[in-house]
């Protein structure tokens, strides 16, 4: 089967787990095309791939621009593929923020007008060394909340089941 997958990322969490997910694919035998959404695809044909994943994070509640407008500008086209959006965010880290991912995928679809046929939602990562004193105070007090304070870089990405999601996905359009 030939996979387009195309992921946006903000800080690099997303861009390792659409290279997990083409790494998965392409050892079960799967054709994985990987692109960045903020690139430029003008040779893109997507009616002749098997199927599509998208990823994308979530930063201030929203998924990547990028990957929102290349949603609305494929969407019939996608809608003809069996499909996943992989939804990245610490929401679903965290004890009871399955909700809150969900929303952010409902918002996902709101905008876009594609509806994937499959949806995984998947932890990211904190990356404390990238974040500047502004970005810093924003995870502290608007992502944590009132949880736990975490000061060190952590990687939430629980990658087995992530792997066990991508296979399923995958059987479910095997021919």
């Amino acid at each position: 089967m030939r996979i387009l997958l195309i992921y946006g990322t903000t800080e690099g969490q997303t861009r390792k787990i659409a290279e997990f997910c083409a790494d998965r694919l392409e050892d079960a035998g799967h054709e994985v095309d990987m692109c960045d959404s903020r690139r430029r695809m003008p040779d893109l044909d997507i009616p002749s791939y098997d199927a599509a994943i998208l990823a994308g994070s979530v930063h201030q509640k929203a998924h990547q621009e990028t990957l929102v407008n290349f949603a609305v500008a494929h969407r019939a086209q996608l809608k003809e593929l069996p499909s996943l959006l992989i939804s990245v965010s610490l929401s679903i880290a965290f004890e009871n923020g399955e909700e809150e991912a969900r929303r952010y995928v409902d918002r996902f679809i709101e905008d876009t007008g594609f509806e994937p046929r499959s949806i995984v939602l998947v932890a990211g990562a904190l990356k404390y060394d990238q974040y500047d004193y502004y970005m810093n105070q924003i995870v502290e007090h608007v992502v944590l909340e009132n949880r736990a304070p975490i000061a060190e870089d952590r990687e939430f990405t629980d990658w087995d089941a992530l792997g066990a999601e991508l296979d399923a996905f995958a059987a479910s359009f095997a021919r």
